[in-house]
């Protein structure tokens, strides 16, 4: 039997005590785990076949459902890692990432972005069929610190970077002492963006503790399909970004109305929508949760109360999960004593790998520092912190110009190489706005054009158009002004205040 601390010894184990109990529900079909475990055994016998195995990334060009779980389960067993991708995000991004990992064979497709590459996509792909001849297959040996999964983020080259993640990085947190409601009798939707860390929070998460994941149609999980899923299939545990929260909460306050626990984070948390929940919901513990792709999915959680709502530095991010440590790092990088604001460093079982193909910035971001005479390997998250008297983490901003905007993190450097990949842009900037609560709500970008901006194709409504053909959506900004100059500050740094206030002044014909 596998080590249960990877993904699919987890699982194959829930396979072998509980077969019958439901694993998946796609579609409103439930799907048991003896199925999930004996179809995944069938193709990745297959997959074997072509020549995936240990040390191998192999990306899945598929869209949310249980033959996609069944197909990244697969290539688990083979001794690979999965790295989920988009079907429908710009074919020159695909192929990019796609060519990041090096595969011999791409899961999924076909598409504009596979010409030429190995594919492969079952024959069989009803999963209660490819049990009936499945099951059986023997892989190699998984230790839980190799790579399970990649998550590619926003990188300041214009390259995303592939945040390689080990097994137990995903199984920490769901063991019998791990996060409350997950395991036998719990239920979550599974919402989340496929190349997001908490696509695996969501899926894994019930599945390696021996719960159901309910895999939501769409891209969006919404009040009604929440309160849907409540009932007909008795979810309980809910993960939210902190926008869609706070939307649920201004719109139907009552779809939360059933569950046992909500988690929620991504981006800094809205006291008012905070108290209005607890308020409204004093029956149901909700949790602030936080952490970097770098230190999977969750690195701290909070249980949230009315008073945290009136600290000054807004609610806490809280305290460390199962298998993992945070220390806070002063200039000097010594850890910083309570009450000290310091850089956010996170360590333990949660970290990563490192970059796919990027040892360079792996050993920067991944240093080895003493922490009590100890060597530590730590992340250094760049986000500022400081703990209070009882060793609770609070939140304080950015050391750099990545910023969270609907649960995506975002470098705005990245828009800012593509956007100057473009004819008739001599120079340019990317902001974040923020929203009312002071948080990141949306991007702008302020560019000066070369020549006319009518001329070629520097307009824009043309620049935003060329920016979504070549990024996903969440990296094209929701404002582009253009102006004759970038403005600055006195000491001639670029001047973001007086680009905000620009950003928040009503559309102009002819301007995005």
């Amino acid at each position: 039997m596998p080590d249960a601390r990877t993904i699919h010894g987890a699982i194959s184990r829930h396979a072998a005590r509980q077969p019958d109990a439901t694993a998946l529900i796609a579609a409103g079909q439930p799907i048991s785990y003896a199925v999930l475990d004996r179809a995944s055994d069938g193709y990745a016998a297959e997959l074997a076949a072509l020549g995936v195995g240990t040390g191998q990334v192999v990306p899945t060009l598929l869209p949310r459902s249980a033959l996609l779980a069944a197909l990244q389960l697969a290539i688990l067993k083979c001794g690979a890692a999965y790295t989920g991708i988009d079907p429908r995000w710009p074919t020159e991004r695909v192929g990019m990432l796609i060519e990041q990992t090096g595969s011999p064979v791409v899961v999924g497709g076909p598409s504009p972005a596979t010409e030429g590459l190995r594919t492969y996509r079952p024959e069989i792909e009803d999963l209660a069929a490819a049990a009936e001849r499945g099951g059986g297959f023997t892989g190699p040996a998984v230790d839980a610190s190799e790579p399970a999964t990649v998550f590619f983020t926003s990188g300041t080259t214009g390259r995303p970077k592939g945040v390689v993640a080990p097994h137990r990085a995903v199984t920490r947190m769901f063991t019998a002492d791990g996060l409350a409601g997950f395991g036998p009798g719990h239920a979550t939707p599974q919402a989340a963006p496929l190349p997001w860390d908490m696509y695996a929070f969501e899926l894994w998460g019930q599945t390696v503790a021996g719960g159901t994941s309910v895999l939501v149609d769409g891209d969006h999980l919404m009040p009604g399909v929440l309160r849907e899923l409540i009932s007909r299939h008795g979810v309980d545990t809910l993960w939210l970004t902190t926008s869609l929260f706070n939307m649920f909460v201004d719109e139907d306050e009552d779809c939360f109305t059933g569950l046992d626990r909500v988690y929620t984070g991504g981006e800094k948390l809205s006291p008012h929508h905070v108290r209005h929940f607890v308020r409204r919901h004093p029956e149901i513990p909700l949790y602030n949760g936080y952490g970097p792709a770098e230190n999977c999915m969750l690195t701290t959680t909070w249980p949230l109360t009315e008073a945290d709502c009136d600290l000054p530095g807004g609610v806490p991010v809280g305290l460390a999960v199962p298998g993992t440590l945070v220390v806070l790092l002063g200039p000097d990088d010594k850890p910083c004593a309570p009450g000290e604001s310091g850089e956010i460093c996170a360590a333990g079982d949660g970290l990563a790998v490192g970059y796919l193909g990027n040892p360079d910035l792996t050993e920067a971001k991944f240093p080895t520092i003493d922490v009590a005479g100890t060597p530590v390997r730590v992340y250094r998250t760049g986000d500022v912190g400081v703990t209070d008297d009882a060793g609770v983490l609070h939140y304080r901003g950015r050391v750099d110009r990545q910023v969270k905007i609907s649960g995506y993190r975002i470098e705005l450097g990245e828009i800012e190489i593509a956007v100057r990949a473009l004819g008739g842009v001599r120079s340019c900037a990317a902001i974040a706005v923020p929203g009312p609560d002071g948080s990141a709500q949306t991007l702008a970008l302020f560019y000066v054009p070369d020549g006319p901006a009518e001329a070629d194709g520097g307009d824009p409504l043309s620049i935003r158009k060329q920016l979504a053909d070549s990024l996903p959506s969440y990296l094209v900004p929701a404002v582009v002004r253009t102006v004759g100059l970038l403005p600055v500050t006195g000491n001639g740094k670029l001047d973001h205040a007086a680009l905000t206030e620009l950003a928040r002044q009503p559309r102009r014909r002819g301007r995005a």
